[in-house]
C-alpha cells in the first residue's frame, strides 16, 4: 500500500471534526502552533514527524495506521 498525504490530511480533519475541536485546540494538545495544524490538514502541506504523528493520534483518539489511512488487506 502506498502512502497518500491527501488521505492523512482528510483523516486529521475528519477526526478533529468528529471530536468537535478547533484547529487551535488540536494545536495546543499536540504542542504545535495553529499554522502547523493547518498545514497537516492540507493535502499539499507538510508531513508530521513521527513524534507529532504520535501526538496527533493521542489527541485524536486513534492510531497511526488508521490516521494515515492504511487498512488491513484480506489475505
Amino acid at each position: 500500500m502506498q502512502f497518500d498525504k491527501a488521505r492523512l490530511a482528510a483523516n486529521i480533519r475528519a477526526r478533529r471534526a468528529a471530536l468537535d475541536i478547533t484547529q487551535q485546540q488540536l494545536a495546543d494538545r499536540v504542542g504545535v502552533n495553529i499554522t502547523t495544524i493547518v498545514s497537516y490538514e492540507d493535502k499539499d502541506g507538510f508531513m508530521p514527524g513521527a513524534d507529532k504523528l504520535c501526538a496527533l493520534c493521542e489527541a485524536l483518539g486513534t492510531n497511526p495506521t488508521e490516521l494515515m489511512g492504511f487498512k488491513k488487506e484480506a489475505r
